[in-house]
């Protein structure tokens, strides 16, 4: 019998709960307000090349373009680089404690989601760790954890996604943190504040860990970029499962996808967890009917297609009816030319890149 975290990859929490749950990201978790399920990635090693910006009189900040940053999380293609460069911001913004010092190298983001990378590296110049093989072996995510990792960009509202570390350039002492999100309303520019307590090697009992680097960082950025999302046609009813619904909205970016729909028939919950963590079946049942089930396309001009059905999002039960968004950061920079279209349920929307 699946739990709750496989059926519905776990509940989105208050600012206040996600501090106080230490691997929450790292375990490729939810924050935010109501039942998801989130996306688990892994991630192909590649290299990263720096960029010299001079800042001011005198002062010269060492910053990586943000499409080299991204290619080792989103594909190092030519075409792919020349988009996140249009789309991503480089930050270069640090904090240091311990020895261990942390930078925030770029962002890139649409209306609703964003991506960050963060590097870290001792400042002796010595690696974190000696072994940092990804468990599991392959190219997986780098066995290692924080006590507390949030970015806070100062949202209302619910979030799904997930984060790991990599090691984008084995020739260098620094690895990788990325943080994934999207958000159930739209994302607006700000100030960011990054906060990161004690630094641990993991196995594979999450409980047992190693100290690594003791410290707290704080690092604050500029939260903005160029939004590249597309916004399709919506209005239409379709059935899905034998309830009426309506399509209240799709947005498609080169990194992500978000749909917005409402079911008019209100969910009810079972609200009775059961003592070893099962998720009921009527819960089960209902997550599937309203959620789960909901086919979500995107056809490219070549003939082929990505089938996103398991994109994490949120459910409202609201006045009778049941609010859903769905929605995810895609596996791979998309070049929006080659995308034809984007089918939900029995909807199909043009799509015309601009």
């Amino acid at each position: 019998m699946k739990t709750y975290r496989q059926s519905l990859d776990e509940l989105h929490f208050t600012r206040e709960e996600k501090n106080a749950m230490a691997d929450r990201l790292t375990a490729g978790e939810s924050r935010g307000g109501g039942k998801v399920r989130s996306i688990r990635r892994t991630v192909a090693v590649g290299v990263a090349a720096a960029l010299l910006m001079t800042m001011g009189v005198g002062a010269a900040v060492t910053l990586t373009p943000a499409g080299e940053v991204f290619a080792s999380v989103f594909g190092g293609a030519p075409a792919q680089t020349e988009i996140m460069d249009r789309m991503g911001v480089p930050i270069g913004a640090s904090d240091t404690s311990g020895g261990v010092t942390i930078t925030a190298d770029a962002i890139i983001g649409d209306t609703y989601s964003y991506a960050v990378v963060y590097s870290i590296a001792r400042d002796d110049g010595q690696p974190l760790a000696e072994d940092l093989t990804p468990l599991g072996g392959g190219d997986g995510p780098l066995p290692l954890t924080f006590d507390q990792a949030d970015t806070d960009i100062g949202m209302l509202g619910g979030s799904h996604g997930t984060a790991y570390f990599y090691d984008a350039d084995p020739a260098d002492n620094a690895i990788q943190y990325v943080e994934m999100m999207t958000a159930d309303t739209p994302i607006e520019p700000g100030t960011a504040t990054a906060t990161f307590q004690n630094l641990y090697l993991r196995g594979e009992d999450i409980q047992d860990r190693t100290l690594l680097a003791e410290g707290k960082w704080k690092i604050r950025f500029q939260f903005d970029f160029p939004d590249s999302g597309v916004s399709l046609e919506a209005g239409q009813t379709f059935q899905l499962n034998g309830m009426e619904a309506t399509l209240d909205g799709v947005t498609i970016s080169p990194l992500s996808i978000q749909v917005g729909y409402t079911v008019w028939e209100e969910l009810v919950w079972d609200h009775q967890d059961q003592a070893d963590g099962q998720m009921s079946e009527h819960d089960r049942e209902q997550s599937y009917r309203f959620f789960e089930s909901l086919p979500v396309t995107v056809n490219f001009t070549d003939g082929t297609a990505l089938d996103l059905s398991g994109n994490g999002g949120g459910i409202r039960p609201e006045d009778g009816k049941t609010v859903c968004q769905k929605g995810r950061v895609f596996e791979e920079i998309l070049d929006l030319s080659t995308v034809e279209s984007v089918t939900v349920g029995d909807v199909t929307l043009p799509v015309e890149a601009e």
